[in-house]
């Protein structure tokens, strides 16, 4: 197979991406695989090619720990790389070389893999250089739209860890993501194979004595790595004895080295500036463990090196290290300079036999890391990359259809063209046009976002006619049963960032309206509530109605039932009255405050008495006579509020009368 393999950082840059760009460069070579590296260098038009490296000009970024950074399209490395032929292209940097390798692959069409190294959110402090608050968090959504689309325009992802494929998941990243932690040379760091003489005359070079103890760093000195804290870590160790030795070199080595002045600590800190990468296994073997305070790593290569040269790890926790750094075992965990410096004491305080046990165990904890391992699992990717790319689709026909597109794609595998509804956004990024090809995994995602698409214009369509709470429209979407419950989140999420859906809009909407219609705190509170709108947001906004407008209401409404109550005592009415307005949700001492500031001299007692009882005599005379119409005249007559007395004065009058008539 021919491979590409494009990156902007290559040898003799020192890093975690080279390590694992040389590792695999050298296994897949191994087994007879033609490798070309598309890389940079510091130049600022010339190409350079050396047998199957390939160096683009860029510009050297010195604030950046000297990054090389290219333009993402080059016309004369295009045709350059043509005549490689290759079969896949693997992109390990997201910038420069990285939008240039995806360039390429489109134009030439080659399917694309990718190997997310670096954990971007970390680095956002290059350019929030005065850690203002809404700087980052602008960076830190540029960074997951930007991984996310980057990462969707492939055909694999590899992440090096499970901690960097969780991350790729919350960002969104629909491409398959297969973690494959880097494999390295281990034979490279084993101690039986390192020249003894060579390790003697380096610890002479930085005046180890033959009784000093060395704790290593080996990496970038960068913010981003935490370095100031095994520094400050060095300021409780009382021991001469015990040197921390920092190799590598980065933007914050000079502040770091004043950090160590301030402490008073320049004898127990050595600092050696960066170190060919040949030369970083001397520097593990003689060392009696490493540290590093680093919670930015993707798979942490520096720690499986120090493990392989048997040396005991100190780290802080962090999800790379599962397995890796186990207490007590292969290493130590720390929170806090201080506990460091009390673990490091630990440390040395072991038997000979206790540290022996502890490096074995160290170095068994990184055999799954061998680079042949790393290859085979590689080269299934590449692999799987190939053959979703070759079942690829052909655009044979573009509509456009209201504020969305339709697609028709097929394939050989197809009788019929597929039909797929798309977003305008989708379009445009995708870059579709007629005859363009969309491998199976795109295809796959634009049929599972149509789903989505519907579910979205369903709920604008339903929108458009009135408002709806969050609650309402998320049942809504339960019961077309078109998407789960997840896909339901983002359409909600959505729908509120574009300002569809605002809860706390119809709260106040709808409040307006039912103050308007009279309608009680209580009822109001009530009704939003089942809405889905919290009763402590609703409690809120009825705080700025005063009790005074709630009586005021309440004596409207009142007025508006008093029509309702007939042929009942005064007293009834008002009680009545007074229970309409509770049960409407009106407090009680409202109610009857409302009920009591009523008007009803347009009728007496006398005069509602004596309509309530004809009433009474009219709908039981056909059934009852004498004492037993009697007595159920005057019990309707009572039950309705009228005082006993009155009541049987009237009947003895009104039953003369009848037998009068009679």
């Amino acid at each position: 197979m021919r491979i590409g393999l494009f990156s902007d950082t290559y040898t003799p840059d020192i890093n975690g991406v080279v390590s694992s760009i040389v590792t695999l460069q050298k296994e897949l070579e191994k087994h007879g695989h033609e490798v070309f590296v598309i890389t940079n260098h510091k130049a600022f038009l010339t190409t350079q090619r050396e047998g199957n490296v390939l160096r683009l000009p860029g510009l050297e970024l010195k604030w950046l720990y000297g990054y090389k950074l290219t333009t993402p399209y080059h016309f004369s490395a295009r045709d350059e790389i043509r005549k490689m032929n290759l079969d896949v292209i693997h992109v390990h940097t997201e910038f420069g070389v990285g939008m240039f390798g995806r360039i390429v692959a489109k134009y030439l069409n080659i399917p694309v893999v990718s190997t997310y190294h670096t954990m971007y959110e970390d680095y956002t402090h290059y350019i929030n250089r005065f850690a203002i608050d809404e700087v980052e968090l602008l960076s830190k959504k540029f960074v997951t739209t930007f991984s996310r689309m980057l990462s969707d325009n492939v055909h694999a992802v590899i992440a090096p860890s499970e901690k960097t494929k969780e991350t790729l998941v919350k960002y969104g990243v629909k491409t398959p993501i297969y973690v494959i932690p880097t494999g390295l040379n281990l034979n490279q760091f084993d101690q039986n194979q390192i020249d003894k003489e060579k390790v003697l005359k380096l610890r002479d070079e930085y005046g180890l004595k033959e009784d000093d103890h060395a704790i290593i760093f080996v990496g970038r000195i960068a913010k981003e790595k935490s370095i100031e804290l095994p520094i400050e870590g060095f300021r409780y160790i009382s021991d001469p004895h015990v040197k921390l030795m920092i190799v590598g070199g980065g933007p914050q080595l000079d502040e770091l080295k004043r950090l160590t002045e301030q402490y008073e600590i320049s004898d127990k800190v050595i600092f050696t500036g960066p170190k060919p990468r040949t030369e970083i296994p001397y520097y593990y073997a003689l060392a009696d463990a490493f540290v590093s305070a680093s919670l930015t790593e993707t798979q942490g290569m520096t720690y499986i090196e120090a493990l392989a040269s048997d040396l005991p790890v100190f780290a802080r926790p962090d999800d790379v290290l599962t397995d890796l750094v186990i207490e007590g075992d292969s290493g130590y965990l720390f929170e806090t300079a201080q506990e460091f410096a009390q673990k490091v004491e630990a440390f040395l305080a072991l038997t000979l036999e206790q540290r022996v046990a502890l490096c074995l165990n160290a170095r068994a904890k990184v055999k799954h890391y061998d680079g042949n391992m790393f290859y085979t699992k590689v080269m299934s990717v590449y692999y799987q990359a190939i053959e979703d790319f070759e079942d690829s689709y052909e655009v044979i026909k573009i509509k456009s259809a209201d504020d969305t597109m339709r697609i028709y794609v097929i394939n050989d595998k197809e009788d019929e063209p597929i039909k797929i509804t798309i977003s305008l956004d989708d379009y445009f990024t995708l870059k579709i046009q007629k005859h363009t090809l969309l491998d199976r995994n795109t295809v796959n995602e634009l049929q599972h976002k149509e789903g989505l698409l519907h579910a979205h214009r369903l709920c604008i369509r339903k929108l458009s006619m009135r408002d709806y709470t969050t609650k309402e429209m998320r049942l809504y979407l339960k019961n077309q049963k078109l998407i789960d419950d997840k896909e339901i989140d983002q359409i909600i999420n959505d729908l509120i960032q574009k300002g569809y859906l605002n809860d706390y809009q119809y709260m106040m909407n709808k409040i307006d309206k039912m103050q308007y219609s009279l309608q009680s705190k209580g009822k109001i509170i009530q009704s939003l509530v089942e809405k889905g709108i919290a009763h402590e947001d609703v409690a809120n906004a009825l705080a700025q109605y005063d009790e005074a407008e709630e009586r005021v209401k309440a004596v409207k409404l009142a007025e508006k039932l008093k029509s309702t109550v007939k042929d009942k005592s005064l007293n009834m009415k008002r009680k009545v009255i007074a229970q309409k307005l509770v049960r409407q949700g009106f407090e009680s001492n409202v109610a009857y405050h409302a009920s009591e500031a009523l008007n009803f001299e347009e009728e007496d007692d006398q005069s509602a008495l004596q309509k309530a009882m004809k009433k009474a005599i009219r709908t039981n005379q056909r059934k009852y006579q004498g004492n037993e119409l009697r007595n159920r005249v005057v019990r309707t007559c009572i039950q309705k509020g009228f005082k006993s007395s009155d009541v049987l004065s009237l009947i003895d009058e009104m039953e003369w009368q009848n037998e009068e008539m009679d």
